[in-house]
Order: structure tokens, then sequence, then C-alpha cells
């Protein structure tokens, strides 16, 4: 790579925070071109976030040298403006970029700072909020937005700097699957007009369809490639840290199973191969007893762990009905977040709840955990209405909460302080017992409960220890009922991972998990039920099987809803294109390769 040419240049940089122990960036030495792709991935603390803030001119090298455009910020002030006015960002958390309250005049910020002719401030706007498919929030408030809405503004607010450089750090993490697809598209059209995009991100489909991917692994450049050059060697995905992409997971399996199939990222490919090769080969393997479908025994039903019964919530005042007996007209309807919902959890089990960005996910979270409380209907948990002011106690100690940004709950001096406070001020526990749950609660966060870790202040750590914290804290309450928001959302693989173990393992223990996700892969891993919201409405509840593979909610098409449906019953479906009819729909990478070890036994070639 030839530096004359290089938007970006990093020669040797490092940069440490005053009282880390090691430096958060460690000789870096990277370029990127215009017009080019990079994403950059690593685990949680790896130096990611920091790397940004380099490269946009927040945080200054403590050594080495960083040019944009050609140009040193560090040599004046006015070099490091101008370096400055050719970078634009995302940050993790959007609403820290939010500073109006209306969205248009939001994303006009920083073109009206510009000084632009009114005109192209116009034009900017309108054209980013379109990028982003929020041109009908132009007029609302950011406040009253979904996380992945304000997601979406800010997003919109970077575009319309016309930057020649766009950081975008975990862009996608809070967005639905057309969402994800707008900023994919997005990305893609800033690169043909040359913008250079350096993209932050844990999502591996994500990092292949960049130019260029750079791992981080303690603050130094682990690995560094092309997307292909990674495919080619699978090795590599576990040794980065990287979830394996669908299709190389799946032909590793098969591979295992005796067939002979080619890693690649093209599922298109990869399909063809395999019905290939059930076509003209004798499987040997025998045939697998089907899995049984998760769920409880509807013979016995139990009361509710947690009810909602016409329950409806507005963020706005209902008008009040001021109208003269012979004026027959009706009153202005009422917005609602949530609108007439009745939907009852079952003890012990996950209830996925799904829908579209702004379909009124968290507002029902919070209606659940008694942080609002409904205009109308009623909200129990174990039985207990949460507008009964009597019964507020008990609710709390009965549900917690794990919210979009579980970090902005951390709030006390040292983590231990922080994890410790829930149980102390329920009562649950003192001294080696509350200790006890301390340790427990993080080590089940993936964090090793050490003197040092619990003598720090949790906002020292890195974003994904600061999630961890935040939920070790919720954990270490031990309430029978949990409800997490998008819990996944800003973990590294191995994060996400122990995240699903950890989720397994509560309700294995008995505990009843309301789970809002926007991924189906999730959902069709860890939910015995799906619940779909839209437009704060309940328009599917049942088995997640059945709501996962119903196209009206998974596809776009005939105005489905288009929530993404899960990766394995995609791929069977391309299978059916090509004659390859599996004797069930999977759901799981694991399960699509028993099925086709079923397919292969029952239709062997003669």
């Amino acid at each position: 790579m030839t530096s004359h040419a290089s938007i970006i240049q990093l020669d040797d940089v490092t940069f440490a925070y005053p009282g880390m122990a090691s430096p958060a960036l460690a000789g870096i030495s990277l370029e990127a071109q215009p017009g080019e792709h990079v994403c950059i991935v690593g685990p949680n603390g790896s130096g990611k976030s920091t790397l940004a803030q380099v490269v946009n001119g927040l945080l200054t090298p403590s050594a080495g040298s960083m040019r944009i455009g050609g140009i040193d910020p560090a040599n004046s002030a006015e070099s490091a403006l101008e370096a400055r006015r050719m970078v634009a960002t995302v940050f993790q958390h959007p609403e820290d970029q939010m500073v109006t309250s209306v969205v248009a005049d939001d994303v006009a910020f920083g073109p009206e700072n510009l000084g632009l002719p009114r005109g192209e401030i116009t034009r900017r706007v309108r054209a980013s909020l379109a990028a982003v498919a929020i041109e009908s929030l132009a007029q609302a408030d950011p406040a009253d937005l979904s996380g992945g809405q304000r997601q979406c503004v800010a997003i919109a607010g970077a575009l319309a700097m016309d930057p020649q450089v766009l950081v975008l750090d975990e862009p996608t993490s809070m967005l639905d699957a057309p969402g994800r697809a707008a900023v994919r598209s997005t990305i893609e059209r800033l690169r043909e007009h040359g913008i250079t995009i350096v993209h932050i991100t844990h999502d591996v489909d994500e990092a292949l369809a960049a130019d260029r991917v750079v791992a981080l692994n303690g603050g130094r450049i682990a690995w560094e490639g092309t997307p292909d050059q990674l495919v080619r060697t699978p090795t590599l995905f576990a040794e980065l840290g990287l979830d394996e992409p669908h299709t190389v997971d799946l032909a590793r399996q098969l591979e295992a199973r005796g067939f002979r199939l080619p890693h690649t990222i093209d599922a298109q490919l990869l399909c063809e191969a395999l019905a290939d090769e059930l076509r003209t080969r004798r499987i040997s393997t025998a045939v697998p007893t089907p899995q049984k479908s998760r769920g409880h025994d509807a013979s016995q039903p139990a009361e509710p762990a947690l009810s909602f019964s016409q329950a409806s919530y507005t963020y706005v005042d209902p008008p009040h009905r001021r109208l003269l007996p012979f004026i027959h007209r009706e009153a202005p309807r009422v917005p609602y977040a949530i609108d007439c919902v009745s939907l009852a959890l079952e003890p012990g089990t996950v209830t996925a709840l799904m829908g579209r960005t702004g379909a009124g996910k968290s507002t029902l979270a919070e209606l659940a955990c008694a942080l609002k409380l409904p205009c109308a209907g009623d909200v129990r948990v174990q039985g207990a209405s949460t507008a009964d002011r009597a019964a507020r106690s008990r609710v709390r100690r009965a549900i917690g909460y794990v919210g979009q940004f579980p970090e902005r709950q951390l709030f006390a001096a040292t983590v231990r302080e922080d994890v410790a406070y829930g149980p102390t001020n329920l009562g649950i526990a003192a001294g080696d017992e509350l200790d006890r749950l301390v340790r427990d609660a993080l080590r089940a966060c993936g964090l090793e409960p050490t003197d040092e870790l619990l003598g720090r202040s949790p906002h020292q750590l890195s974003g994904g220890q600061r999630r961890a914290v935040a939920l070790a804290g919720v954990l270490a309450m031990q309430q029978p009922i949990l409800v997490l928001d998008e819990p996944m959302a800003g973990l590294d693989p191995a994060g996400r991972d122990r995240m699903r173990r950890l989720i397994v393992r509560l309700r294995t223990e008995g505990a009843t998990l309301l789970l809002i996700t926007h991924s189906a892969d999730d959902a069709a891993l860890l939910a015995d039920r799906v619940a779909v919201l839209d437009r704060g409405r309940l328009v599917a509840h049942g088995p997640a099987r059945d709501i996962l593979r119903d196209p009206r909610i998974t596809l776009p098409q005939n105005d489905g809803l288009g929530l993404g449906e899960p990766w394995a019953l995609g791929f069977e479906r391309a299978l059916a294109t090509r004659g390859i009819d599996l004797p069930a729909a999977p759901l799981t990478v694991d399960e699509l390769v028993e099925e086709v070890i079923r397919y292969g036994t029952a239709h062997q070639p003669r």
C-alpha cells in the first residue's frame, strides 16, 4: 500500500490512559485509502474505540504520528481543526451526540456550524435521513425514540457533514434487520463516492463485507488481511476471537460427517456444492433421533410469572374530553407506544420479544419492571400489580432489568460497591455472603473478580467490561424474573457466547426471562416462545419454531414485517429450490446439519 495515496496514515501510534498499567494502543501502524472500507475487529478492551478516537482527533497519540489527508493534527490548532473536518464519527452511544429536541435540527447541527447556505443544509438533511430510512422521524424528539432510531439519527448527522472519512463504532448493534441492511447499503454508496469507512464491529458478516479486516488484541494489530484470506484460514476465526460465518460453521460440521465442501462466505456457492453432494454420494451416517421441541408441558398450567392484560402506554398526555353533548366529533387519537397488549410469560421460560426498531419493545420492558405504569390495562409480576404501591417492594424483589445501555446503570466508586448495591439495598446479604454473591455474579458475566478489578472504578473499564459489571449487579440480586433488553449488543463473540450460556443456565435454574432481541438466530437458539410487536400492538405470539418459520413475520415480501429469519432456515429454503427438501425446517446450524444427514440417509443414490 503506497502512503502517498492514503487518506489515513498511522505510524507506530501509542496511546496510554492516565493511571492505566498498560497502553490502550501500542505501536499501531495502519493506512487506509480513499473509498476503502476497513473493518476493525477484536475482543472488548482490545483498543478499538480508542483507535477510533485517535483517527477522529479526539485523542492525541502519546507516541508516534497520525495524518488525515496528509495533515498532521499535532502541528497546530489550525491543522487539528482542518483534519477533524475531514472525519465524522458515530459513537457506540448515539444519544451522546444528540443536541436538539428535533431530529431534523439535530442532523442539521453540524452543517449549520460549518456556515453552509440554508439550501445546502436542507439538501444534506433530507439526503441523510433518506439514507438511513428515517424521513418520517424528521420532526420527532430524539428523546422519544428507541435506541435503534437514535442510532439512525446519529448516522444521519454524521453523513450530513459530507466527510471524507466516516468512523462507525458498532453502528448496527441496536438495529433491526431492515435497519442493518440500510446501513450496509449506505456504506456501499459512500465507498462509491470515495468516502473512507473505518468500521468497528463485532459482526463477522459485516467484517467479511469490507475491503480489509484489521484485528486488534491487547492494543496491537494481531492480524490484517482481506476477507478471502480470513476465510481461507478457518482457524483464524477462533484465534482472533471472531464468530465463524454460518457458511464456514456448516461446512466444518458436515466435513466431520464425511462431506467435501468449500470453505466460503458465499452461501449460494455452498448451497450448490451441498446439493451436488447429496445427489451423487452415499451417506453412511446413521439417522439421528429428531430433536424434541423446547417448551413446557401444556397440561401443567401455572400462574404467569409476568403478565400484561390490555396494557397501554403513551408518551403523550391523553387529551381531556371537553366536548359539549350536542357536538358530535371524535377527540384526537392519542399515539400509543404500547396499545392493548395482552401477554403472559410462564415461569421458567424464555420469551423473545421481537419487532422493528421503534415497535415498543423497550417501553414494554419498562412497563414490566414498573419503571413506567400503564395508562390503561394491567401489568402483574408474580400476581402483584405494578400499579399497586403497596406491592411495589414485592415487585422490585421479583424482577430485574438490564436496559439497552446497562453501563448507564453504573454509579458507584468501585466495581465491588456497584455490584453489591442491589443485594445490600434489598437486604439479601451482608458480609461474606455478600462478597460471595458479588464474586459469583462477576464470574457468571465473564469477569474474574480479582481484588484489583473489585477496587477499580467501573468507568475505567472497556465498554464490554462495563456492560458485564452492570449485568452482574442485576444477577447478584437473584431475582426470579429478568428482562434483558438487547443483552448481546456491544459484546464481542466470547461475550455473546457467555451471555447465551448464562441465559440457558438461568432458564435451567427456573428463572423466567423476557429477552428483547433483533436476532432471529438468538431467538432460535434461546427462546421457548416469541412475541412480536408492531407499532405498539402484539401481532404474533407462540412457540418459537412457529413464529420464526412464519414468512409474514420474517420476510419483507407481501407486506411482511421483515424481521429476518434464522440463517439455517434461509439455507434450507435455498436447498429446496435446488430439489433438496429436508425432512424438517431447521432453525439452527446444528439442526441443519442433522436434517442434511437425515435427508442423505433417506435418499441414497442408486
